[in-house]
């Protein structure tokens, strides 16, 4: 399920046999709201100052209370509005490691709006894989960086990976 400020706004369910769709989201014609119109712990902007951002609902579990998922690789633009408009001050990007483009184009879209730290998360793993110590961890050995610290890292991630 999906809560903001303690009212259900939309519900998805994941498998946990090989068999079908990974998760099954509501259609938006049957609902009136589709993923990209959704933030995992949306009430997360209003607490806290700090937040993280990573892609599944599992790993915003895994990880604490200040963990938003946006349910996928690429922010949509509601999804962005909703964090600047927000009072959270840092945003700490924390996608799976072959997402790593697209938390460098998240960087760049935020970096002007709030303190931005990229997490690079070790080989093909992501928070699920290495669990919440580790990745707390690979958190705190990651630095914050500018909006040219994450240009940078755009314009030569091809080159090095």
């Amino acid at each position: 399920p999906f809560y903001q400020m303690g009212k259900l706004i939309y519900y998805t369910t994941r498998r946990f046999i090989n068999q079908g769709p990974k998760f099954k989201n509501p259609n938006i014609e049957d609902f009136g709201i589709g993923k990209s119109s959704i933030i995992y712990n949306i009430d997360a902007l209003a607490i806290y100052r700090k937040v993280r951002v990573v892609e599944s609902i599992t790993n915003a579990l895994t990880l604490d209370d200040k963990a938003i998922a946006i349910d996928g690789k690429i922010i949509s633009d509601y999804q962005l509005s909703c964090i600047i408009r927000s009072p959270v001050k840092a945003v700490e990007i924390i996608l799976d490691r072959d997402a790593y483009s697209d938390a460098l184009k998240m960087g760049l879209k935020l970096a002007y709006h709030k303190k931005i730290k990229i997490v690079k998360m070790p080989t093909g793993d992501d928070v699920n894989t290495i669990g919440k110590k580790d990745t707390l961890r690979v958190i705190k050995n990651s630095g914050w960086q500018t909006y040219r610290d994450i240009y940078k890292q755009h314009i030569n991630y091809g080159k090095n990976p």
